[in-house]
């Protein structure tokens, strides 16, 4: 009996807490607490970015009808964006004013190091906070800024620290890359070229654009040091924009850059700059997507200042560097091309090895106008060692493009044959793909100078042998015969 008794009860008990399981109850909310301090971990790996914390509203209680638990705004722009609850606006809004006002005070500036990298930041008082990226890498294309609300309500409760805030994640960095090219390589070479004097030589810097439209750039300039045996053509500079596949977009007007030369003079280096303007670059027509490089394009000549061989005649871009708005500035590092260039000499000699001077010559690009005495590209005269240096109209000792050339003796030491014949030349020089002892050039002429060696001989004068010279005897003796007979009969008749 007893044990029906407990079955049943325990039957009814079941029923009971199924029932009551069954009947919603309103759950208690968290009550607010004002007094207790909110904060929030910010995190960069990446260093070089300034992030300031503003407080833009405060969360307050009325203590009077309506009673309500509000966020009031210090920005204005805001206030109805707060109204709504709109997070995204809310951001939005904030991130299109330039200066914050006064009113949202600051409650924390902290820079990202190699060191550095998280902070814990303990916000004064209740309320919404910004976090903006307020200064930031030179490359930057992109940042996203974050809005926090701190406490804020959620399942019942108030909540009132946030997970650690990831700020790399919110960034978008580009790093630029810059190269620079020889245009119109003699040797479809794009790194070097080999040419002679007075030749042009075309160069471009093609260098990926940084910034965007809405992170814009301060200033964009690339550096050149160009050696001093080429001459720079001041009125060949153009700048343009390219697309991904290098093809021109537009050519920028003259007003929109600048070329600074810095350095120059008759056998120095020159050292110049070409830089976008500031107000150029606040143009959107350089952060939109089709442009990816900028392209600055210029010549130079080959100058009497030439280096011959292979140490070659470098050219180098320093750098590119650009800064943003706050004026951080960064530096990508640029490459070196090269100009080579060759000489040709001759050394004249007796046939016994015996140095000749006075020979004089003529260098010519071909045969035919070497056999012509046309188009002479150099001339030169052996000196008391017998060497023959090739000055060109200008005075100016000769370089040249490896190649074949000839050479024409025009004119023989006293009392030596002419070399009647003309002679040809090779300034033989190779190079390789790779840059290896700071060169391009795995073969050439020692001390980059093309030698040959040309002997005269003695001029010998003709003589004819036989009758005809014994006839100028038998006359001679004759006339001296006839002479000594005259003078005897001319005593003989005086005596008598």
């Amino acid at each position: 009996m007893k044990s029906k008794f407990t079955k049943v009860t325990t039957s009814i008990i079941v029923v009971m807490m199924l029932i009551l399981t069954a009947i919603p109850f309103a759950s208690a909310a968290t009550l607010l607490d004002e007094s207790k301090a909110v904060s929030v971990t910010l995190n960069c790996s990446k260093p070089g970015y300034t992030f300031t914390v503003y407080k833009v509203a405060k969360l307050e209680s009325m203590s009077s009808t309506p009673y309500e638990t509000k966020y009031t705004s210090f920005v204005p722009e805001i206030s109805d964006e707060i109204m709504g609850g709109d997070t995204k606006s809310i951001l939005s809004k904030l991130d299109n004013i330039e200066t914050m006002p006064n009113t949202a005070p600051v409650q924390q500036i902290w820079t990202s190091s190699a060191t550095a990298t998280t902070i814990t930041v303990k916000l004064y008082g209740q309320g919404i906070y910004y976090i903006k990226a307020t200064n930031y890498p030179a490359g930057v294309k992109a940042v996203t800024n974050s809005v926090v609300a701190l406490p804020y309500f959620s399942n019942n409760n108030w909540v009132y620290s946030v997970p650690a805030i990831n700020l790399a994640n919110k960034v978008v960095e580009d790093t630029p890359v810059t190269h620079k090219t020889i245009t119109n390589s003699t040797k479809n070479n794009e790194n070097y070229t080999d040419v002679s004097l007075g030749d042009t030589v075309d160069f471009e810097i093609k260098s990926t654009v940084a910034g965007s439209s809405s992170m814009k750039l301060g200033s964009y300039t690339v550096y050149d040091n160009m050696s001093k045996g080429l001459t720079l053509d001041k009125d060949s500079f153009n700048v343009a924009l390219l697309n991904a596949s290098g093809t021109k977009i537009t050519d920028l007007d003259k007003s929109e850059y600048t070329v600074n030369i810095t350095s120059e003079g008759d056998g120095e280096n020159t050292k110049f700059n070409v830089a976008l303007t500031n107000a150029y670059l606040q143009n959107d027509e350089f952060y939109t997507s089709e442009v990816v490089y900028t392209s600055v394009t210029y010549s130079a000549v080959l100058n009497k200042h030439a280096v011959v061989g292979t140490a070659g005649n470098p050219n180098t871009e320093e750098k590119l560097e650009y800064s943003n708005k706050n004026g951080v500035k960064s530096e990508i590092e640029g490459n070196t091309v090269y100009v080579y260039t060759f000489a040709l000499t001759i050394n004249k000699t007796d046939t016994d090895g015996n140095p000749l001077s006075d020979a004089e010559f003529c260098a010519f690009a071909t045969e035919s106008d070497g056999t012509n005495l046309t188009n002479s590209l150099a001339t030169g005269v052996s000196d008391e060692n017998g060497k023959v240096t090739f000055y060109n109209a200008n005075k100016e000792e000769i370089k040249l493009q490896s190649g074949r050339y000839y050479i024409v003796e025009t004119k023989a030491p006293a009392g030596y044959n002419i070399y009647g014949k003309v002679i040809p030349v090779d300034i033989d020089v190779t190079y390789g793909d790779t840059l290896v002892n700071g060169t391009y050039v795995t073969n050439s002429p020692e001390n980059g100078t093309a030698s040959i060696d040309v002997k005269d001989t003695k001029i010998l004068l003709p003589q004819t042998g036989g009758v005809g010279t014994m006839m100028f005897y038998v006359a001679g003796t004759a006339l001296a015969l006839g002479g000594f007979i005259v003078l005897v009969l001319r005593k003989v008749k005086k005596h008598n």
